[in-house]
């Protein structure tokens, strides 16, 4: 069974267990200690094809864009982006250089925080203050992750830790995408569609299912000479 094979709206799990479960505070619930979090870190690259991640050490400066200033940076990030594609293509379709950069901003987090879930005992916490992004310098695209110690759990239910992650994710993600500035008017539809897109493509990458179809679009088929991407909200 694939990642899509079940009403939207209820999370993915690799694992196939049958509904979801209410964490249980105080069963197989833990906090993360900083060794416990590179450990898990040094576990993921493996994992990761296009990403790296790192913990930053205490007093490491933010690198990249810190995800709690996003949405300051991100109007100076849709206009870079936007001569990039020009520079790139030619032109650079209405909406899509937001979409990218909303895109750009979701998926290294929710890539991360599923692979921990699946790939290890932990729960990461999606607290943007935690988090930062390394862009590629030419083209503007995430290439690495930093993340701080916090709140991390460990959760030992399988279950109860991919749910857990998800949420946590979810809450985050929500905010970026409905509050993120853009030149252009952006749907609400588009907005919180690409925060579940991201967490499904993430756990349909883990258990190699092809791409999910979804429900936001980043507006790659404007571009000369391309075509809607698989999954593509727009070939259904």
């Amino acid at each position: 069974m694939g990642p899509r094979q079940r009403p939207r709206g209820v999370r993915p799990r690799p694992d196939q267990q049958e509904g979801p479960r209410r964490l249980r505070e105080g069963h197989g619930l833990s906090e993360v200690s900083a060794d416990e979090l590179r450990a898990a870190v040094a576990q993921l690259d493996r994992h990761l094809a296009f990403l790296t991640v790192r913990v930053a050490d205490d007093g490491d400066p933010d690198r990249g864009i810190p995800l709690a200033r996003a949405l300051q940076v991100a109007p100076r990030w849709i206009e870079a982006y936007r001569e990039v594609t020009i520079a790139q293509s030619g032109t650079a379709p209405a909406g899509m250089p937001s979409a990218f950069v909303l895109q750009y901003l979701l998926d290294p987090l929710a890539t991360v925080i599923a692979t921990a879930a699946v790939r290890t005992p932990f729960a990461l916490d999606a607290d943007p203050a935690l988090w930062s992004l390394d862009l590629d310098p030419s083209y503007l695209y995430p290439v690495a992750v930093q993340v701080r110690p916090g709140g991390h759990q460990r959760v030992d239910d399988d279950v109860d830790r991919l749910e857990t992650a998800w949420a946590g994710y979810r809450d985050t993600g929500t905010t970026l995408a409905t509050r993120l500035p853009t030149p252009t008017k952006m749907s609400s539809r588009q907005r919180l569609g690409m925060v579940e897109d991201m967490w499904e493509i993430a756990l349909a990458r883990l258990v190699g299912a092809p791409p999910p179809e979804r429900t936001s679009c980043c507006l790659m088929y404007a571009l000369p000479g391309l075509d809607a991407c698989a999954g593509c909200p727009r070939r259904t």
